[in-house]
């Protein structure tokens, strides 16, 4: 039977769950206005990651059961599969994946899969390729695979073009020199939103900054 959780007893929900929705207009789930420390909590606190979904925070909460499990990757790969289609905010990529665990031993395999899923048709599928590389697997030796991947992607879904531009920004930050080329490949208001991030970015000094206008 699926484990059904009781967001009852955690306050200030009706203010916090109009936050939450507020910055996840394209879930068709509602929030429980539960925060997601404590989601990661309630998380720890679960073996299977069998819930009945009802919130977003739920979704959270088997993503993060997933993802955060201790077992090897061929293991989990199944169990990712089935979470795709629960992808409905980027709340869930962007949380789902970077919770990864990941021995020593699968990081080469667990990068081919999420490499992988960026030639998926699914835009949020993209999207947790994207942000999972980015927030696990972003070094030197793999970043021309990877920019080269991410930079020839074209697409007009909003939360798919700001990961691309997160993901080159954040390149950008650790590797700026072997990034600026990739620049040149992204679509231009790609480019643009990539750019912003970098110039927001108090990670990237201001001469690297001043680079970014001839680009």
């Amino acid at each position: 039977m699926a484990i059904k959780i009781d967001y009852s007893s955690y306050p200030d929900r009706e203010r916090r769950s109009a936050f939450t929705s507020s910055l996840i207009p394209e879930s068709p789930y509602p929030s429980a206005g539960v925060p997601v420390p404590e989601c990661r909590k309630i998380a720890k606190s679960l073996k299977s990651p069998d819930i009945e979904i009802r919130y977003i925070e739920d979704i959270l909460i088997k993503g993060i059961v997933i993802f955060s499990k201790k077992e090897s990757f061929s293991d989990k790969i199944p169990q990712i599969e089935a979470f795709l289609p629960f992808l409905v905010s980027w709340m869930v990529t962007d949380i789902a994946g970077p919770s990864l665990y990941c021995r020593k031993e699968d990081r080469e395999e667990a990068y081919s899969y999420f490499l992988s899923l960026i030639d998926r048709d699914e835009e949020m599928t993209k999207r947790l390729g994207i942000v999972t590389l980015m927030s696990e697997f972003l070094t030197q030796d793999k970043l021309a695979e990877e920019l080269g991947k991410i930079a020839s992607i074209h697409t007009d879904h909003y939360l798919l073009q700001m990961a691309v531009a997160w993901f080159t920004a954040t390149a950008y930050t650790k590797f700026p020199e072997e990034t600026i080329p990739y620049f040149m490949r992204l679509d231009e208001n790609i480019k643009k939103k990539a750019k912003q991030k970098c110039r927001d970015s108090r990670r990237i000094n201001s001469e690297y900054k001043e680079r970014l206008k001839s680009i």
